[in-house]
């Protein structure tokens, strides 16, 4: 499929990942800069440290991911992430790896490749492309985008590179301080969170925990300054957002 560029168009991530704060907002950017380039899908895999195949599924590895649920669901179903000669690459390259559908399966041992091609011939993907990014505590991600378009060029290769390592970034600040904040709270400040979830009041919490309404509010008032919200309702929400609730 011939694929003309939009270069206002492919520039705009760029202006809103620095925006990011949030997994919701790093899908809301890749998705604009999947369909400015042409392509169907995206996704950001993280790869396991250690080479065993035994676990890998898309489902398992994908931390964000605009694949349809039956196309997961059919390609873990098959296995063909245990024999990926994507994925096998991609631990040992650091370049862009541009690929087409056909190449790929047609590398797949015994009867995968009929299967994988009539997968994602029903998904009308042709070809795709993933770019490996170590993020900062060396843990190796990979962006790609998939689709049915004419080879990238040399400049969509080294802008959507630039855009892949810049992502990768900011979703690790995320990540990072998202387990900080997990860290941050005690048990009381988490407890204390869970009731107002569920709707209660501060007397309500009081009389359930058998503290005083004052100590309370306090509890309520610290959790929300550890995690950066300007009120409990803010608080809360992050909280859940954390799995802070168990």
């Amino acid at each position: 499929m011939t694929f003309t560029p939009n270069p206002a168009l492919q520039s705009q991530p760029f202006e809103l990942i620095g925006k990011v704060r949030t997994i919701f907002d790093a899908m809301q950017v890749l998705r604009k800069t999947c369909l400015a380039h042409g392509f169907r899908y995206f996704s950001v895999i993280t790869l396991p440290i250690a080479e065993s195949r035994e676990d890998n599924t898309i489902a398992g590895l994908a931390t964000i991911s605009s694949w349809p649920p039956e196309l997961i669901s059919e390609y873990d179903r098959l296995g063909l992430a245990r024999n990926s000669p994507i994925l096998d690459q991609l631990r040992k390259q650091i370049t862009p790896l541009v690929f087409t559908i056909d190449e790929v399966n047609d590398a797949r041992p015994g009867k995968e490749p009929e299967s994988a091609t009539d997968l994602f011939r029903r998904f009308g993907l042709t070809m795709g492309v993933y770019f490996p990014v170590h993020d900062s505590h060396s843990l190796r991600h990979a962006v790609s985008f998939m689709g049915d378009r004419d080879p990238l060029s040399v400049e969509e290769l080294s802008t959507l590179s630039m855009f892949a390592t810049m992502l990768i970034e900011q979703i690790s600040v995320i990540s990072s301080a998202d387990h900080a904040a997990k860290s941050v709270l005690n048990d009381r400040e988490v407890e204390i969170l869970k009731w107002t979830a569920e709707g209660k009041t501060s007397p309500e919490i009081a009389r359930l925990t058998g503290l005083s309404e004052h100590t309370v509010n306090h509890y309520a008032t610290i959790a929300t300054k550890k995690l950066g919200c300007s009120n409990r309702t803010q608080a809360v929400v992050y909280a859940i957002r954390l799995g802070l609730f168990k």
